[in-house]
């Protein structure tokens, strides 16, 4: 049976072992080995995030044709949104619904699309997968590669209230691309901050990393990985995973095993009736 590790979920693996354990397996884990998991919605910012996303790819196809992308942005941003709204979104202060949510992912993208360069050899959302062994597979799903004055980018979109650090994700999509026999020289984030629709879009920020310390952060997190669910998969414990009842995503909106028997640490508010 394949395991698939993916890039995206490297970066969150130090915050909560368990958490990141219970939604990259929770198939397994819950039918296989019985743990009662809950199911999560998407995070408001992940829907915006997504969004965006998708408008920017969008956008850069038709930019690269000499086209006019303003109107594609407003109509992939509101249907990007709407899809993601049907299967559930858990809203927040910052985006509290669809319009809002659809407004902050069309204007985060023009952000983005008025300082991103014009690249050489561009590869819009290319998907890159890898043997690691033991029946692991590293999967990716990297936003943009090309080449921005003959140096040899990956790209990648990043919005949210706060900006986090994700080298562990950047380096294997690194990973991924030299393994398919391609060259790497600079791994670039570009950050736009998701901020409430009466204030104005800060400017996007821009982060720059090494390829060879990024791949060196990302193969540790994935040695680990690897390694505990081995562990698991023999001791059917949920203690191979270390939990972190202090981490900011510690709560039943955006954990799987919050309150369940595979994570007791912390338990579900009790109503007052």
């Amino acid at each position: 049976m394949e395991t698939i590790i993916r890039c995206s979920s490297l970066s969150h693996y130090s915050d909560c072992p368990r958490r990141a354990a219970a939604k990259m397996f929770f198939s397994e884990i819950s039918e296989k080995y019985g743990f009662d998991l809950t199911p999560v919605n998407t995070s408001a910012g992940a829907a915006v995030g997504t969004a965006m996303h998708k408008a920017i790819e969008a956008a850069l196809v038709l930019r690269s044709r000499g086209l006019p992308y303003i109107d594609e942005v407003k109509k992939v941003t509101e249907a990007s949104i709407l899809e993601t709204a049907r299967e559930g979104i858990i809203w927040d202060d910052t985006t509290f619904d669809k319009a809002t949510g659809a407004m902050q992912a069309a204007r985060q993208a023009h952000a983005i699309l008025d300082i991103f360069p014009e690249l050489q050899e561009v590869s819009i959302e290319g998907e890159f997968t890898a043997d690691l062994g033991d029946d692991f597979i590293l999967s990716g799903h990297i936003d943009i590669r090309g080449k921005d004055n003959d140096v040899h980018t990956i790209q990648d979109f990043k919005s949210g209230v706060m900006a986090r650090v994700n080298i562990p994700q950047y380096g294997g999509y690194s990973l991924l691309v030299r393994s398919a026999g391609q060259k790497v020289d600079l791994l670039r984030e570009i950050y736009v901050k998701r901020v409430g629709k009466t204030k104005p879009q800060p400017a996007p920020i821009i982060k720059e990393y090494e390829p060879a310390m990024a791949e060196n952060f990302a193969w540790a997190v994935i040695k680990k990985i690897k390694s505990e669910m081995k562990a698991f998969r023999n001791s059917g414990s949920p203690w191979v995973w270390l939990p972190n009842p202090n981490s900011m995503m510690c709560s039943e909106h955006y954990c799987p095993a919050y309150g369940t028997k595979f994570c007791k640490c912390r338990k579900k508010d009790l109503k007052n009736g």
